[in-house]
């Protein structure tokens, strides 16, 4: 993924040059990315970067008209053209829409400037004026910034493989931290696998100075949840406004695309854009199993806007054969995070790059609006899991438990998105910069005012702000069942019918089900669905990605290899004669073992590829 590497140093050894161009290797995924180093030996800075060509933050060393502050920067930050044209006036040079306005800001606005970025960022400004560097990130944590630090040194990276690599003792990993990602598909409290590697925790500002690192937060969040509380009506009318008002900040720079789905967040996007007419390229993901709900839909909410579609499809049969391949290098592009079920996500984004370099999306909009929260426990079986290893599913439970006693939109937007969502997003990153206005700070700061809400208002919201601003899209159904005005008996029919063939996909493919249907469902299929081809009729409606069958029936082959080697076996977290069992019952149709399955094998992959293989 595009992002930062560099060292902060106390003492010179003389090495760093060839440490900092090795590091930045490590996040040369592709061979379009734009890159360099810089180094500051009176400083002691030595900085790698990499861009995406034509990103907002391909424009470094980035320097101001003195350039006596040096900026580097990872994401992209969302400004109001007042902002920019205020700068212009003062007599500051800069290009509009990219990264070289931000030294002038800093220039301009001292310790506030910090608080004012307003996107998904990490950066390091080099401030000769003052001697010192400053290395900071979004307030929510969104891009990564994994450091490590010994008494002469402070070594800093947006993807953790770059130190892995350059600092060998670093290859270990933790306990802990695996009984985390087993429980909660991802690691707490900003560590990572690995124990001697953190992450950077939201909103900070470290300035290193004269050897000395001086770690603060430029924002706490107790500002917003300490707000008046607002009254129904009034914080209604300000979500509403301030929604309308922050969005034109997501289409500056580009061109821009938008990954359109059948849910109502694209579709208020769409709405509330206003685009001329062919201005916005939009298009779908799928597979060539059958078209998805959002395959079908999406293309009406184009074409009722006046814009273009496109159907991006990726051949099933094609992605299997090439699977090992994709999932190491999706293991590799996340650090471990994402890929075994994931590994499409890269090929996507790179056909979505041949349409628009940045793609807008609507990511987060169900979880900051109708508080579906997502984060929750989903251990595996414990019959796969050693005697001696239980306990660190279990720490894992009250470690999350104590962190989730504070206020709960805090919590999903500092903790839950970052860790648990984060990885998906890397991936994307790795092709394309990826957009959503539901984080906008200014949009956080009106949620924050919030009466108590019951659980349908963000539907409602969204909604009467798609049917105010935008009614014809009010015309056909989401894949909620939200909407739809047609006739009668057939928008009634139509949600019917989507909702119904929903809840059967869903039940095919899912890894778990309620009533012990689990591993019932697997049988069915093995003994009757699939040898009928009966899943052909009524399957395919909700998504693409059909891992249960795929591990059964195409993987099976690469599953044995991986999971039954003898190495894999003996590592300390698993039962052997457990681990052999779920995985040959999946295999033979006797149950269902797909979250064993995903979970077992992101973890195994993570010892090959980033502690074995570096």
């Amino acid at each position: 993924m595009p992002g930062i590497a560099g060292l902060i140093t106390k003492k010179e050894n003389g090495n760093e040059p060839v440490l900092v161009e090795t590091m930045l290797q490590c996040m040369l995924h592709e061979p379009f990315y734009t890159h360099g180093t810089y180094h500051s030996p009176e400083s002691g800075v030595y900085v790698g970067f990499c861009a995406l060509p034509g990103a907002f933050s391909d424009c470094m060393p980035i320097m101001n008209e003195m350039k006596d502050i040096i900026l580097f920067l990872t994401g992209e930050c969302y400004f109001d053209r007042d902002v920019i044209d205020d700068l212009a006036r003062r007599g500051h040079r800069f290009e509009p829409n990219n990264a070289s306005c931000l030294p002038h800001l800093y220039e301009e606005q001292g310790a506030d400037f910090f608080r004012s970025l307003n996107g998904w960022f990490n950066g390091l400004i080099v401030d000769r004026r003052r001697s010192e560097a400053v290395l900071f990130n979004d307030r929510f944590g969104i891009r990564r910034i994994y450091f490590y630090e010994t008494p002469d040194l402070f070594a800093f990276a947006s993807e953790a493989k770059s130190l892995l690599k350059v600092f060998p003792e670093l290859r270990e990993i933790s306990l802990k931290s695996v009984g985390e990602f087993l429980n909660y598909d991802c690691v707490l409290e900003n560590r990572t696998y690995f124990p001697k590697v953190n992450l950077l925790p939201p909103c900070s500002v470290w300035r290193f100075k004269n050897g000395q690192a001086h770690k603060k937060a430029y924002l706490d969040m107790d500002e917003l949840e300490n707000q008046e509380v607002l009254d129904y009506e009034k914080f209604t009318r300000e979500l509403e406004t301030t929604f309308r008002r922050i969005l034109p900040r997501y289409f500056t720079g580009g061109p821009v695309g938008i990954g359109l789905t059948g849910g109502l967040d694209t579709r208020l996007i769409m709405a509330c854009a206003d685009a001329a007419p062919g201005r916005l390229p939009c298009y779908t993901f799928g597979g060539t199993y059958r078209d998805i709900f959002d395959m079908r839909i999406a293309p009406k909410v184009a074409a009722a806007c006046g814009q273009p579609h496109t159907a991006l499809r990726l051949d099933d049969a094609e992605l299997l054969r090439d699977y090992p391949n994709r999932v190491e290098k999706a293991t590799y592009i996340s650090d471990g995070l994402e890929g075994t079920d994931k590994v499409d996500v890269v090929a996507f984004n790179q056909l979505a790059r041949g349409i628009a370099p940045v793609r807008m999306t609507g990511k987060y909009g169900s979880q900051v609006l109708k508080g579906i929260f997502g984060f929750d426990a989903r251990p595996p079986y414990p019959h796969i899991i050693s005697e001696g290893f239980r306990a660190y599913i279990d720490e894992a439970a009250r470690t999350a438990a104590r962190l989730q006693q504070g206020n709960r939109l805090t919590f999903l937007l500092q903790k839950a998105i970052p860790w648990w969502w984060n990885a998906f997003v890397t991936l994307e990153s790795s092709q394309v910069e990826v957009r959503s206005p539901f984080l906008d700070n200014d949009l956080i700061k009106v949620l924050y005012q919030a009466p108590p809400l019951d659980p349908g208002f963000g539907t409602r919201f969204e909604l009467n702000l798609i049917g105010k601003t935008k009614p014809e899209l009010m015309a056909f159904p989401t894949t909620g069942t939200h909407g739809g005005n047609g006739p009668w008996p057939v928008s009634k029919a139509v949600k019917l019918f989507i909702k119904t063939m929903l809840i059967i996909d869903k039940i095919y493919i899912r890894e778990r089900l309620p009533f012990n249907m689990t591993h019932l469902v697997g049988k069915l299929d093995h003994l009757l669905i699939s040898p009928l081809h009966l899943d052909r009729l009524v399957m395919g409606y909700a998504d693409f990605r059909r891992y249960r069958r795929w591990f059964r029936d195409q993987l099976s082959g690469y599953l044995q290899d991986v999971i039954l080697d003898r190495k894999t076996l003996n590592r300390p977290y698993w039962d052997r004669k457990g681990l052999e069992k779920a995985v040959t019952d999946h295999i033979k149709g006797r149950g269902t073992y797909l979250r064993e399955i995903r979970k077992v094998l992101q973890v195994e992959l993570t010892h090959r590829v980033l502690l074995e293989s570096l």
